[in-house]
């Protein structure tokens, strides 16, 4: 999930608008992937463009219900750890698929395909084998 310290909220919650509030920086304390999500929004006749940034499937999974003619999703990346893409730092990749499935002990696993074809499970286990998840969910 991502944080915010109180110090760093911009006005007053709804100032901007009913039900947002601004901030001038979050963080994030998990070491995992997470979305973002560029979306076209109609606003008062014309679109504006915006990022979402998610946590998770769930959250992916929601805002990708949302889509309509006022609210249309261009595009979406992964921010992608160090150590589920084997690189010496972070990387926004542009995902082609976002899938879930179950290994053999039940556990929720991600898949992400990138752009390259490249595939990411967000499993620490290298010897993992994408071909034995079961119940496979494809959610983009």
């Amino acid at each position: 999930m991502f944080r915010t310290k109180i110090k760093d909220i911009e006005g007053v919650p709804g100032m901007f608008e009913g039900g947002l509030v601004h901030w001038h920086g979050i963080s994030r304390a998990l070491n995992t992937h997470w979305y973002h999500v560029c979306v076209k929004e109609r606003l008062d006749g014309r679109f504006i463009s915006m990022i979402e940034m998610l946590n998770d499937e769930t959250r992916l999974r929601e805002v990708i219900s949302l889509q309509n003619e006022d609210y249309v999703i261009t595009e979406i990346q992964g921010l992608i750890p160090p150590w589920m893409s084997s690189s010496k730092s972070w990387r926004l990749e542009i995902l082609n698929a976002v899938s879930i499935g179950y290994d053999c002990n039940g556990v929720v696993i991600c898949l992400l395909e990138v752009e390259s074809g490249e595939i990411y499970t967000d499993t620490h286990d290298r010897s993992f084998d994408t071909e034995l998840l079961t119940n496979v969910t494809k959610i983009y």
